[in-house]
């Protein structure tokens, strides 16, 4: 993992996941691309076009300015850390997607949430469109995570195939911490009975996972959601992953579980990852 972008508009949510990203870049020994997007003013009036260039270029001036003084703030604090700052016209979602594609990220790292009174409830309209598109995984930061490693990661999974090869995308990640990767099934329907059908569930999960450290745990709850916020509980772990289908967003796993997961009160970072997102060997990826 080389190129970690983290996009920010300067407002709290956005300074949160940015002192994630940092922490986070360093100790992994990724460049962190801090990204800012902003809106050229509209204008309903007959003024000169000097005037308006003027104006947009004083937005320019005042951004970059921000972002100049955010990495001083973050070398500060971290010595080793490796940044740029890309500064570009647009709405915040399709240039995040188009900075990510251009860097060939491996990670966006933003907030989980906006700053209206809405988005305290709902994930930020931002975050949701760049889930939707992003090419590689989106790491959805909440206002109060802090970075203190990653020793567990637990994959919320419905243990189809596609499902179970995606999780090959986060090994390499789990790797550089050594963490231990816990896949975790919320069996809403009371499907699994038996001793032996959860052990073959762990077998069929090892089998298309290779990955050392690794363990398996079953759920009983009605609600996904709930069987989540419990197994959370009971075994607490740094970063949450969930699973996503592009064009079929509003069925899937994460959707029904990302409001209350993503709310003002949760704590856990959830990393969520695109059906087609594939694992890429070490070196094979074109910079």
């Amino acid at each position: 993992m080389n190129q970690i972008l983290c996009p920010t508009d300067f407002s709290p949510a956005a300074g949160h996941a940015v002192a994630y990203a940092a922490a986070l870049s360093e100790q992994i020994n990724a460049r962190l691309v801090l990204l800012h997007a902003y809106e050229s003013p509209v204008v309903f009036s007959s003024a000169p076009l000097t005037s308006i260039r003027d104006a947009k270029q004083q937005i320019k001036l005042a951004a970059q300015k921000k972002l100049d003084k955010l990495v001083q703030q973050l070398e500060k604090i971290h010595p080793r850390l490796a940044t740029e700052t890309k500064l570009l016209a647009g709405l915040g979602s399709e240039r995040i997607l188009d900075a990510a594609r251009d860097i060939h990220a491996d990670m966006i790292v933003m907030g989980a949430t906006g700053t209206s009174k809405l988005s305290r409830l709902l994930i930020g309209s931002t975050t949701a469109a760049v889930i939707r598109d992003a090419d590689c995984p989106v790491l959805c930061i909440p206002k109060e995570a802090k970075f203190n490693g990653i020793n567990r990661i637990a994959f919320a999974t419905d243990l189809q195939e596609d499902n179970l090869a995606s999780a090959m995308t986060v090994t390499p990640f789990a790797a550089k911490f050594g963490a231990e990767l816990s896949f975790i099934y919320i069996d809403d329907k009371h499907l699994l009975h038996s001793d032996e059908a959860i052990e073959e569930m762990t077998r069929r999960i090892r089998r298309r996972v290779k990955y050392p450290k690794l363990s398996g745990f079953i759920a009983k709850n009605p609600s996904i959601t709930k069987g989540l916020e419990t197994f959370l509980k009971k075994q607490p772990a740094d970063l949450l992953v969930m699973f996503t289908h592009p064009r079929r967003l509003g069925e899937t796993l994460f959707n029904q579980s990302v409001t209350r997961m993503m709310s003002h009160q949760a704590k856990i970072p959830l990393l969520a990852i695109r059906r087609m997102d594939q694992p890429v060997p070490s070196g094979e990826r074109k910079r």
